[in-house]
């Protein structure tokens, strides 16, 4: 049976780049040879970092500096060390509403107190909504620690904050005097021409960003290399914390040798297959549930989100879906406080596109069987 597997944040598993890799770690190897048997050190391969301050030049217009640049294991391991650093048992944080569950199970974890702040589909973080709850917040006697926001395809719902509201959350950031945790682990994968705006960490004028980014959500998922941004003041507090000696420098040259070579090529091969398998997931829910269901039309990322009608038995719904090896994932995942909402998460860009008119059909049929 086929594995209709619309779950997890993978790249396109028929565009992974394997004889260019093989090419580039020849070529990489050549270069650095013994040097590998010295640990990387603490902001980890010079390559690559460079390589991460020239992939911000491309659509940001200005180079990060190297020096501010530490690389880790996937942005996961670049989130987890900073809200160690940050974050304390009882510490108010605030997110989106709906937000990566990676991050709230760390959250949860390190025993913070999460406040969600609601986000549209489209435009991203409620500006007006955040306002509201920092003030009330301060009423309250309580001063957040930091805020975490994923500004570009939001995870689970695309959104794309826009430069409007990204200025106000800076503003906002002066004013209750937070940090901010600008996660862009999406933020190459763009299916329209300048899909999004510009940086917090570019905007950013008064230290109060970290940027977080990983090349693993545009080449593959265990290749486990993201990096954070960040000024001297913030990455030594963050390096305190950090025991592992530094991130593998093996896979760092070779990484670091396939993207100088092939970052544009990569990007438009995968960007373009990725869209493709979004665009055959709406096409098939548009012909089978168009009068059940509405979701979000992705401008890039790996994810669409799909709201339920209210009367759906999701454990039913997951029971159908499963006799046919149709995997989603559950919209409460993703809710700051775990609420049982009527919503799933698809990730299009695993299975192979010549499955996924079968799969998401097999999917509309589990959601209209599942209406209680």
């Amino acid at each position: 049976m086929k594995d209709f597997a619309f779950t997890g944040g993978r790249p396109d598993p028929g565009t992974f780049p394997t004889e260019q890799l093989i090419e580039a770690s020849a070529k990489a190897l050549r270069q650095i040879g013994g040097d590998l048997v010295n640990y990387p050190g603490e902001n980890g391969n010079q390559s690559l970092r460079e390589l991460a301050s020239k992939r911000f030049e491309r659509r940001e217009g200005v180079a990060l500096p190297v020096d501010d640049i530490s690389l880790t294991s996937g942005s996961m391991q670049s989130l987890e060390l900073i809200l160690r650093t940050f974050v304390k048992p009882g510490d108010t944080v605030l997110t989106e509403e709906l937000v990566y569950s990676g991050t709230l199970g760390l959250l949860r974890y390190l025993e913070a107190d999460i406040v969600g702040v609601p986000v549209d589909y489209v435009d991203g973080m409620d500006m007006t909504a955040l306002e509201q709850q920092l003030e009330k917040l301060k009423t309250d006697g309580k001063t957040p620690k930091l805020i975490y926001v994923t500004v570009n395809h939001q995870n689970p719902t695309g959104a794309i904050l826009t430069l409007e509201r990204r200025k106000r959350l800076l503003e906002l950031a002066d004013q209750f005097d937070l940090l901010i945790i600008e996660d862009d682990c999406y933020g190459d994968i763009d299916f329209i021409p300048n899909a999004t705006p510009d940086a917090l960490y570019k905007l950013d004028r008064s230290d109060r960003v970290i940027y977080i980014a990983t090349f693993s959500k545009i080449l593959g998922a265990g290749v486990r290399q993201g990096y954070f941004v960040t000024s001297a003041h913030y990455r030594q507090q963050i390096h305190r914390g950090r025991w592992d000696a530094g991130t593998s420098g093996l896979a760092s040259v070779i990484v670091a040798q396939f993207f100088n070579d092939h970052l544009d090529e990569h990007l438009a091969i995968t960007n373009a297959v990725v869209k493709a398998k979004c665009q055959a997931v709406i096409d098939t829910l548009s012909a089978n549930a168009s009068d059940l269901c509405t979701w979000t039309t992705p401008r890039g990322g790996l994810f669409l989100w799909i709201d339920l009608p209210q009367r759906t038995d999701l454990d039913k719904l997951q029971k159908l879906a499963g006799r046919k090896s149709v995997g989603f994932s559950r919209g409460s995942a993703f809710h700051c406080r775990n609420e049982p909402i009527k919503s799933i998460r698809l990730a299009y860009a695993y299975c192979a596109l010549d499955d996924i008119e079968e799969g998401i059909t097999y999917l509309c049929h589990a959601i209209r069987d599942a209406q209680s």
